[in-house]
């Protein structure tokens, strides 16, 4: 006679936790490994192309410098498309990574917290690649202006913009201070070459901080937006870029960043072979 125990269907409660030991599995095997490293590269593409884009400003140019104005240069040119799709799944895999290790990552919650955020990041920037891919880009300084004027319209809209302009402009303290400190080499495995470990830890500083200068500033622009109730203030990192320009030696400044995202960028390569991946 059988017994009911093991002939009974399995729970939903049951079901449910076996697919999720099977996708834990999954985002920690060695193949997924390898296109979260991709993810690295993408972000190397998008931070020097952003980075030049920077310069082109500094030199008079126009466009726009941020993520849209990245993706479309890569639309414009066929061989452009292949880097953007490269750019887009890499994007898509570093955030279903990071998503694992805020979900089943170690039990430090600001650590779970900086990871889902990533995810969030991460995964915009591939659907923004994606779309300018398929004909259906938007300019990212106007979606964050629209974000920005949808928001002022309500009563609590406001106190929100601020406190998202103000975790902006810390995370981009963390960025610098990272960069300054040289925290970034514990995520990194060490390599055996004293030329490439030179490379990581220049590229790491000068980017890092570059990077921070940038993020500050956007968080600024948020606050700048709700002191002034103005959703034109807030852009982005074009409305960033475009900000530094605007100031005495702007374009000294703006080469200046620019030039070390190029270098963030090189630093996403070189991380994407010594980033130390953790389980």
């Amino acid at each position: 006679m059988a017994d009911p125990a093991r002939s009974a269907p399995p729970s939903a409660a049951g079901t449910l936790r076996s697919g999720a030991d099977t996708a834990r599995r999954a985002t920690r095997s060695e193949m997924f490994r390898r296109l979260a490293r991709l993810g690295h590269v993408a972000n190397g593409i998008l931070h020097v192309l952003i980075g030049l884009l920077a310069f082109d400003l500094a030199r008079g140019g126009g466009g726009d410098a941020d993520q849209s104005g990245a993706a479309g240069l890569l639309a414009d040119n066929p061989a452009g498309l292949v880097l953007l799709w490269i750019t887009v799944a890499g994007c898509a895999s570093l955030s279903v990574w990071h998503l694992a290790a805020a979900v089943w990552g170690g039990d430090e919650t600001l650590d779970r917290v900086k990871d889902a955020g990533k995810a969030v990041v991460f995964a915009a920037v591939a659907s923004t690649f994606a779309a300018a891919g398929v004909g259906a880009g938007r300019d990212s300084g106007e979606a964050t202006r629209s974000f920005t004027a949808t928001l002022l319209e309500h009563p609590a809209g406001a106190t929100l913009l601020v406190a998202i302009g103000l975790v902006i402009v810390g995370i981009g303290g963390h960025h610098i201070h990272k960069g300054m400190t040289r925290r970034f080499v514990k995520d990194l495995t060490s390599p055996s070459r004293e030329d490439v470990s030179r490379a990581l830890t220049v590229t790491g500083v000068v980017g890092y901080t570059a990077k921070g200068i940038v993020l500050a500033l956007v968080g600024a622009l948020f606050v700048l937006a709700v002191v002034q109730h103005d959703p034109s203030q807030s852009t982005g990192m074009d409305g960033a870029l475009k900000t530094l320009l605007a100031q005495p030696f702007g374009p000294w400044l703006l080469g200046a960043v620019g030039l070390g995202l190029v270098l963030y960028g090189v630093y996403e390569f070189l991380r994407s072979r010594y980033d130390r991946m953790p389980g």
